[in-house]
Protein backbone atom coordinates (compact mmCIF):
# COMPACT_ATOMS: atom_id res chain seq x y z
CA UNK A 1 0.00 0.00 0.00
CA UNK A 2 1.25 3.46 -0.92
CA UNK A 3 2.24 5.65 2.02
CA UNK A 4 0.45 8.97 1.52
CA UNK A 5 3.06 10.88 3.48
CA UNK A 6 5.87 9.47 1.35
CA UNK A 7 3.88 10.24 -1.78
CA UNK A 8 3.73 13.91 -0.79
CA UNK A 9 7.28 13.87 0.59
CA UNK A 10 6.30 15.05 4.08
CA UNK A 11 6.62 13.82 7.66
CA UNK A 12 3.67 12.27 9.48
CA UNK A 13 3.59 15.28 11.81
CA UNK A 14 3.31 17.73 8.90
CA UNK A 15 0.95 20.65 9.38
CA UNK A 16 -1.97 21.38 7.05
CA UNK A 17 0.05 24.19 5.51
CA UNK A 18 2.95 21.83 4.83
CA UNK A 19 0.55 19.32 3.26
CA UNK A 20 -0.85 22.01 0.98
CA UNK A 21 2.56 23.33 -0.06
CA UNK A 22 3.90 19.83 -0.75
CA UNK A 23 0.89 19.06 -2.93
CA UNK A 24 1.22 22.27 -4.92
CA UNK A 25 4.93 21.71 -5.41
CA UNK A 26 4.53 18.16 -6.73
CA UNK A 27 1.33 18.82 -8.68
CA UNK A 28 3.15 21.11 -11.10
CA UNK A 29 5.46 18.32 -12.22
CA UNK A 30 2.95 15.45 -12.15
CA UNK A 31 0.06 17.18 -13.90
CA UNK A 32 -0.69 15.54 -17.29
CA UNK A 33 -0.50 18.92 -19.00
CA UNK A 34 3.10 19.19 -17.79
CA UNK A 35 4.10 15.76 -19.04
CA UNK A 36 3.13 13.78 -15.95
CA UNK A 37 0.92 10.72 -15.91
CA UNK A 38 -2.76 10.94 -15.05
CA UNK A 39 -2.42 7.96 -12.70
CA UNK A 40 0.39 9.58 -10.69
CA UNK A 41 -1.42 12.90 -10.54
CA UNK A 42 -4.66 11.25 -9.36
CA UNK A 43 -2.73 9.38 -6.65
CA UNK A 44 -1.14 12.64 -5.49
CA UNK A 45 -4.52 14.39 -5.46
CA UNK A 46 -6.07 11.53 -3.45
CA UNK A 47 -3.23 11.76 -0.91
CA UNK A 48 -3.75 15.49 -0.55
CA UNK A 49 -7.52 15.11 -0.12
CA UNK A 50 -7.11 12.54 2.66
CA UNK A 51 -4.32 14.33 4.55
CA UNK A 52 -5.96 17.75 4.29
CA UNK A 53 -9.18 16.43 5.86
CA UNK A 54 -8.67 16.13 9.63
CA UNK A 55 -11.18 13.31 10.13
CA UNK A 56 -10.03 11.24 7.15
CA UNK A 57 -6.40 11.80 8.09
CA UNK A 58 -7.01 10.53 11.62
CA UNK A 59 -8.65 7.40 10.26
CA UNK A 60 -5.78 6.85 7.81
CA UNK A 61 -3.20 7.26 10.59
CA UNK A 62 -5.09 4.77 12.77
CA UNK A 63 -6.00 2.13 10.18
CA UNK A 64 -4.05 2.84 7.00
CA UNK A 65 -7.37 3.01 5.11
CA UNK A 66 -8.22 5.78 2.69
CA UNK A 67 -11.80 6.77 3.27
CA UNK A 68 -13.51 7.95 0.10
CA UNK A 69 -14.92 11.42 0.37
CA UNK A 70 -18.70 11.45 0.27
CA UNK A 71 -20.33 14.26 -1.70
CA UNK A 72 -22.98 16.19 0.21
CA UNK A 73 -25.19 19.21 -0.26
CA UNK A 74 -22.70 21.43 1.55
CA UNK A 75 -19.90 20.61 -0.88
CA UNK A 76 -22.40 20.91 -3.72
CA UNK A 77 -23.17 24.46 -2.62
CA UNK A 78 -19.45 25.23 -2.45
CA UNK A 79 -18.99 23.91 -5.99
CA UNK A 80 -21.84 26.17 -7.12
CA UNK A 81 -19.92 29.16 -5.74
CA UNK A 82 -16.84 28.17 -7.76
CA UNK A 83 -18.96 27.49 -10.85
CA UNK A 84 -20.53 30.94 -10.58
CA UNK A 85 -17.13 32.65 -10.31
CA UNK A 86 -15.73 30.62 -13.21
CA UNK A 87 -18.75 31.62 -15.27
CA UNK A 88 -18.02 35.28 -14.62
CA UNK A 89 -14.41 34.77 -15.70
CA UNK A 90 -15.46 32.96 -18.88
CA UNK A 91 -17.82 35.78 -19.86
CA UNK A 92 -15.53 38.64 -18.83
CA UNK A 93 -13.49 38.35 -22.06
CA UNK A 94 -10.19 38.12 -20.17
CA UNK A 95 -7.10 36.28 -21.43
CA UNK A 96 -7.43 33.03 -19.45
CA UNK A 97 -4.05 31.80 -20.69
CA UNK A 98 -1.91 34.49 -19.07
CA UNK A 99 -4.29 35.20 -16.19
CA UNK A 100 -3.71 33.68 -12.76
CA UNK A 101 -7.15 32.04 -12.61
CA UNK A 102 -6.58 30.53 -9.18
CA UNK A 103 -5.72 33.91 -7.67
CA UNK A 104 -8.73 35.57 -9.30
CA UNK A 105 -11.13 32.91 -8.00
CA UNK A 106 -9.68 33.06 -4.50
CA UNK A 107 -9.71 36.86 -4.33
CA UNK A 108 -13.28 37.24 -5.57
CA UNK A 109 -14.53 34.65 -3.06
CA UNK A 110 -12.59 36.29 -0.22
CA UNK A 111 -14.07 39.67 -1.22
CA UNK A 112 -17.54 38.14 -0.99
CA UNK A 113 -16.75 36.73 2.45
CA UNK A 114 -15.66 40.15 3.67
CA UNK A 115 -18.86 41.69 2.33
CA UNK A 116 -21.03 39.01 3.95
CA UNK A 117 -19.30 39.41 7.31
CA UNK A 118 -19.81 43.16 7.12
CA UNK A 119 -23.51 42.56 6.42
CA UNK A 120 -23.71 40.20 9.40
CA UNK A 121 -22.20 42.82 11.71
CA UNK A 122 -24.64 45.46 10.44
CA UNK A 123 -27.60 43.11 10.81
CA UNK A 124 -26.66 42.18 14.36
CA UNK A 125 -26.51 45.86 15.29
CA UNK A 126 -29.94 46.30 13.70
CA UNK A 127 -31.29 43.45 15.85
CA UNK A 128 -29.97 45.17 18.97
CA UNK A 129 -31.60 48.45 17.96
CA UNK A 130 -34.92 46.71 17.29
CA UNK A 131 -34.78 45.06 20.71
CA UNK A 132 -34.11 48.38 22.42
CA UNK A 133 -37.02 50.01 20.60
CA UNK A 134 -39.22 47.03 21.43
CA UNK A 135 -38.55 47.57 25.12
CA UNK A 136 -39.50 51.25 24.85
CA UNK A 137 -42.68 51.13 22.83
CA UNK A 138 -45.86 51.23 24.91
CA UNK A 139 -49.48 51.66 23.87
CA UNK A 140 -51.28 54.59 25.39
CA UNK A 141 -54.46 53.90 27.30
CA UNK A 142 -55.71 50.51 28.40
CA UNK A 143 -55.44 48.62 25.14
CA UNK A 144 -53.48 45.36 25.29
CA UNK A 145 -52.71 44.95 21.58
CA UNK A 146 -49.35 46.52 20.75
CA UNK A 147 -49.11 46.68 16.96
CA UNK A 148 -45.81 48.53 16.96
CA UNK A 149 -44.26 45.90 19.21
CA UNK A 150 -45.39 43.21 16.81
CA UNK A 151 -43.84 45.12 13.91
CA UNK A 152 -40.53 45.38 15.76
CA UNK A 153 -40.70 41.68 16.62
CA UNK A 154 -41.15 40.92 12.94
CA UNK A 155 -38.17 43.07 12.00
CA UNK A 156 -36.04 41.30 14.59
CA UNK A 157 -37.02 37.82 13.39
CA UNK A 158 -36.55 38.78 9.75
CA UNK A 159 -33.10 40.21 10.39
CA UNK A 160 -32.11 37.13 12.40
CA UNK A 161 -33.04 35.01 9.36
CA UNK A 162 -30.80 37.17 7.19
CA UNK A 163 -27.94 36.73 9.66
CA UNK A 164 -28.32 32.94 9.51
CA UNK A 165 -28.36 32.97 5.71
CA UNK A 166 -25.25 35.15 5.53
CA UNK A 167 -23.44 33.00 8.09
CA UNK A 168 -24.27 29.89 6.08
CA UNK A 169 -23.09 31.62 2.90
CA UNK A 170 -19.76 32.43 4.58
CA UNK A 171 -19.32 28.79 5.61
CA UNK A 172 -20.07 27.67 2.06
CA UNK A 173 -17.58 30.14 0.57
CA UNK A 174 -14.91 29.09 3.07
CA UNK A 175 -15.50 25.51 1.97
CA UNK A 176 -15.18 26.66 -1.65
CA UNK A 177 -11.74 28.06 -0.82
CA UNK A 178 -10.75 24.72 0.73
CA UNK A 179 -11.84 22.91 -2.43
CA UNK A 180 -10.01 25.38 -4.66
CA UNK A 181 -6.85 24.79 -2.65
CA UNK A 182 -6.80 21.22 -4.00
CA UNK A 183 -6.46 22.41 -7.59
CA UNK A 184 -4.03 24.42 -9.62
CA UNK A 185 -3.95 25.92 -13.09
CA UNK A 186 -0.56 24.66 -14.20
CA UNK A 187 1.67 27.00 -16.20
CA UNK A 188 -0.92 29.74 -16.06
CA UNK A 189 1.61 32.45 -16.83
CA UNK A 190 5.38 32.91 -17.32
CA UNK A 191 7.24 33.88 -14.16
CA UNK A 192 9.00 36.79 -15.88
CA UNK A 193 5.62 38.43 -16.54
CA UNK A 194 4.67 38.77 -12.88
CA UNK A 195 4.15 42.51 -13.04
CA UNK A 196 1.97 42.19 -16.14
CA UNK A 197 -0.07 39.48 -14.43
CA UNK A 198 -0.58 41.71 -11.41
CA UNK A 199 -2.08 44.39 -13.65
CA UNK A 200 -4.17 41.79 -15.47
CA UNK A 201 -5.43 40.44 -12.16
CA UNK A 202 -6.54 43.92 -11.08
CA UNK A 203 -8.30 44.47 -14.42
CA UNK A 204 -9.94 41.05 -14.27
CA UNK A 205 -11.34 41.57 -10.78
CA UNK A 206 -12.69 44.96 -11.85
CA UNK A 207 -14.30 43.38 -14.90
CA UNK A 208 -15.81 40.63 -12.76
CA UNK A 209 -17.29 43.20 -10.39
CA UNK A 210 -18.89 45.03 -13.31
CA UNK A 211 -20.21 41.81 -14.83
CA UNK A 212 -21.53 40.58 -11.49
CA UNK A 213 -23.38 43.87 -11.04
CA UNK A 214 -25.01 43.29 -14.42
CA UNK A 215 -25.96 39.72 -13.53
CA UNK A 216 -27.65 40.83 -10.31
CA UNK A 217 -30.68 41.84 -12.29
CA UNK A 218 -31.31 38.15 -13.06
CA UNK A 219 -33.93 36.58 -10.77
CA UNK A 220 -31.89 33.56 -9.78
CA UNK A 221 -28.30 34.80 -9.66
CA UNK A 222 -26.03 32.37 -7.81
CA UNK A 223 -25.47 33.08 -4.12
CA UNK A 224 -27.75 36.13 -4.21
Amino acid sequence: MIDLYQLLGIKRAATQDEVRKAYRRKAKGLHPDSGGSEEAFNALTAAHEVLSDTRRRQRYDATGEMETARPDNFDGSAIEVIAHKLGLIIHAEQDVISLDIGAVLEQTIRDDIVMRRSNIANQKRAIERAARLRARVKRKGNGEDNALARVLDWHERSTQDHVKKNEEAVRVMERALEILDRYSFVDEFPSEAASEVSVALHDAIKALDELAATFKVQPKAAMS
